[in-house]
């Protein structure tokens, strides 16, 4: 009966709005110890055949010994296991997870945890509703107190980034994890009911092009004023994501930027990129672009914006160049690639009252908002449409 549900529970299609999807939290740490505090709920604990029902706020010690997984209290030590986990009774349930060796700060998370030793580490791995995952990234993505419209225009895009990732840590047995290049994803937000409301407005669905294919539904902090084609930042050219002006930003902070580079080190990057620096003059090197440039040319080579900006750490790829006697004056603007949804821009549009559609629309060229099933599955790897079966008593 217990295998049935849980492979029941771990393996529905991505196209149910009740899925559960795997995360893999701390998913950069060494863990080593961890304390976990069911705090909101009931949890019972499955250990190997037997299952306990856990008290609220009751700390379980969970440490790695060599394969296995030991369990502990402050009054029992419950034994080594393969897998320890704790599964939520209520649909409401929360947890605290802190990690001790190595020391994190602590994180709430919802639904159920389940630990095991791989890696050489122990995994913890979150199995959450999609839509609370949802809500927690698009905290972790835009931050708190922002508007309503916003938070679900920024759902859309953490939607059709999952379901197009949805198979990315397939093969280390798990979604998704917590880092940046999945999605970040910082458990459970403290204004978790406000973000979470504005999530389950726009609840199942995604945007797609005109082929009914997901976009790739990139985003950055703040464009400076104008975005970037997709070619200009990556390799391909994607008709949804075109440059366009877009005033609504440019009074944020991010914004502006300047920065100060000695004129010797500028030198060595533009003799690694080709540069001839023996003809250099302070009139080659001045780059005053009025629109978002490609490329930064200095005598007749063409040096990508940003290439510039992976090599100074720059906060993004559009800059003018001002040369002095001993340094460059870098003037920029914007923070982030400049693909996609701006999300300075967004506010400042959701503020002025603007749904969450109209912002999808403004940043997306030609881009429908639909309900999953009217996905094309033909641009789709049918394996990607399921979690994939995580039983938990293996």
């Amino acid at each position: 009966m217990r295998l049935a549900l849980f492979s029941l529970l771990f393996s529905l299609p991505f196209l149910s709005n009740s899925q559960k999807l795997s995360i893999s939290v701390f998913n950069d740490t060494n863990l080593s110890t961890i304390l976990v505090t069911p705090t909101k709920g009931n949890y019972n604990m499955v250990l190997g055949d037997s299952t306990i029902a856990l008290k609220s706020l009751q700390i379980l010690y969970i440490s790695r010994q060599g394969d296995l997984v030991l369990v502990r209290d402050e009054n029992r030590n419950y034994g080594s296991f393969k897998r320890v986990t704790l599964i939520g009774q209520t649909g409401e349930d929360v947890f605290r997870l802190k990690p001790i060796i190595p020391a994190k700060p602590a994180r709430l998370y919802d639904d159920n945890i389940t630990f095991y030793v791989e890696f050489n580490r122990i995994m913890a791995v979150n199995i959450i509703d999609r839509e609370k995952y949802i809500a927690a990234v698009v905290l972790a993505e835009t931050g708190p107190n922002k508007e309503p419209e916003l938070y679900k225009a920024q759902a859309l895009l953490a939607r059709t980034f999952t379901f197009t990732h949805i198979d990315k840590h397939q093969s280390e047995g798990f979604n998704l994890c917590d880092q940046e290049h999945c999605q970040a994803y910082k458990g459970r937000p403290e204004a978790f009911q406000y973000i979470y409301d504005a999530v389950l407005d726009v609840k199942g669905l995604i945007v797609v092009d005109s082929a009914l294919k997901p976009i790739s539904a990139a985003f950055h902090a703040n464009c400076g004023g104008q975005t970037a084609n997709s070619e200009d930042v990556w390799i391909q050219a994607l008709p949804y994501l075109r440059s366009i002006n877009d005033r609504f930003c440019t009074s944020a902070p991010n914004a502006r930027w300047e920065r100060t580079i000695p004129l010797t080190e500028w030198e060595k990057f533009l003799a690694q990129q080709g540069v001839d620096t023996a003809r250099l003059t302070r009139y080659n090197l001045n780059f005053y672009p009025k629109e978002r440039p490609k490329y930064y040319t200095v005598l007749g080579v063409n040096i990508a914006t940003t290439t510039v900006r992976k090599y100074f750490k720059l906060r993004s790829a559009w800059f003018t160049v001002s040369a002095g006697k001993s340094e460059v004056r870098l003037s920029g603007r914007g923070y982030g690639h400049g693909v996609g949804m701006c999300q300075d821009g967004a506010l400042a549009l959701a503020q002025r009252g603007f749904t969450y559609d109209k912002i999808i629309h403004h940043y997306f060229t030609g881009v429908q908002i639909v309900d999953i099933p009217r996905v094309n599955l033909d641009f789709i790897k049918p394996d990607s449409l399921e979690v994939k079966p995580f039983n938990v008593l293996q």
